[in-house]
């Protein structure tokens, strides 16, 4: 019978084939045409041959048994474990017993083993444990999540309320967004809120899930009717201890109705004065982006004023003629009106003008800027759409731990004297 090495199928180390195909005497594969150096071939084969050459030739001759279907059994896969190098797979094959399944000589497998103090029997290397390490960026984040949701520590309540009008007349700068989430992280850490929504669009109403529909008793009613401020206040869903007075699009056309009424920039303060609000530890008041009569209202009715400002060009350009509207209204309205907090928003780590609007803030108001930036995060632009605040909606993300950190640091700070 004739091998593969004979037939000339490729094997490395394989004998040369310029002449006629070795065989078995007598067998089929023999060829009449032997040359004498036939003989002296078959001898140099039964002699000690390289251990590459005479693996292949092995294996060679066991692939020709199985295909003609004789039973490979006898001198098989038993004799697999010879010298390393016999199998000629890559590798310098040690002692393998094809059906025990363990690694007994110098294959890969075993190199890899050999710092395994904890001996065979296919059990997992000590090490393998000890190299999960829970300091991961899903792990910090899940931790993270079960904080904000827990809550925590209680923060320190202040002395008195709080009123804070957040403002911008530049739209799109974070004012709702910042209103709904700092007042959920503060609520989440004890403190008793209420979110005063002044914005027809009613953005802050929606993200606290508190119904805003047109008909509904809203803020319009406590400005323009004059009705009680604690009529339409209502609980915010799945957040104790914060509250919303919604807004509806009929507040729209309250700053042409307000224009007839007597004080009309002083409506809500005198809501506030007849509302109790003892209970209460903050009350933010969300404007739109406009200096129209509902965000001077907003300014006559807060001692403090928080600006969110992007951090981009534009921010900044607008910034000067809010600043001078809260010049007018401390000097003819409400003496006691001061900004006391700046928070900058939509930071964009990538852009190198985010960071230079940011140093120009601080350069310019120093200690009034939280520390904490707000970065762009699709999470606070998802959570609204669920009716909910990011600090509930995905406490882990990065936006939901920058406002928990700003919401911490304005809590411990105090207020500032008017």
């Amino acid at each position: 019978m004739s091998t593969a090495a004979a037939r000339g199928l490729g094997w490395p180390g394989q004998l040369d084939q310029g002449g006629a195909a070795p065989s078995s005497s007598g067998g089929p594969g023999a060829v009449s045409g032997e040359t004498p150096e036939q003989p002296q071939r078959t001898e140099r084969r039964g002699q000690a041959e390289p251990a590459g050459q005479a693996g292949h030739a092995g294996q060679a001759e066991r692939f020709a048994a199985a295909g003609s279907g004789q039973d490979p059994g006898a001198g098989g896969w038993d004799d697999a474990a010879g010298e390393p190098g016999e199998h000629g797979l890559g590798w310098p094959a040690g002692n393998v017993s094809r059906g025990s399944g363990k690694h007994r000589g110098g294959s890969p497998a075993a190199d890899f083993r050999a710092g395994d103090q904890t001996g065979g029997g296919g059990e997992a290397p000590a090490g393998v444990a000890a190299d999960i390490s829970p300091d991961t960026p899903i792990a910090r984040a899940a931790r993270a999540a079960l904080a904000a949701r827990s809550g925590g520590p209680a923060w320190p309540r202040p002395g008195a309320c709080r009123i804070i009008t957040i403002a911008n007349q530049k739209g799109g700068v974070g004012k709702t967004t910042t209103a709904v989430n700092l007042a959920a992280s503060m609520a989440l850490h004890g403190l008793r809120v209420l979110v005063i929504d002044l914005d027809p669009q009613g953005n802050a109403s929606t993200a606290l899930d508190v119904d805003h529909h047109s008909g509904t008793v809203s803020i319009y009613n406590v400005l323009v009717e004059g009705q009680p401020l604690a009529a339409v206040v209502r609980p915010a869903a799945g957040i104790p201890q914060l509250y919303c007075a919604p807004a509806t699009i009929d507040l729209a056309g309250a700053e042409i109705e307000l224009v007839p009424l007597v004080a009309r920039e002083s409506r809500l303060v005198r809501a506030l004065a007849g509302f109790d609000s003892s209970g209460l530890d903050y009350i933010f008041i969300d404007c739109p982006p406009s200096l129209g009569l509902l965000t001077v209202n907003a300014l006559v009715a807060a001692p403090e004023v928080l600006i969110p400002i992007q951090c981009e060009y534009y921010a900044l350009e607008g910034l000067e003629q809010l600043l001078r509207t809260v010049d007018l209204v401390r000097s003819h309205l409400n003496p006691g009106l001061s900004v006391s907090t700046i928070l900058l928003t939509m930071f964009d780590g990538r852009t190198r003008l985010a960071s230079q609007v940011a140093d120009e803030v601080r350069e310019h108001f120093g200690d009034l800027v939280l520390s904490s930036i707000i970065p762009r995060s699709v999470r606070v632009s998802e959570a609204p759409s669920y009716g909910q605040s990011v600090i509930t909606y995905d406490p882990g993300s990065s936006g939901a731990q920058a406002y928990l950190q700003a919401a911490r640091e304005m809590a411990f700070r105090k207020a500032p004297r008017g």
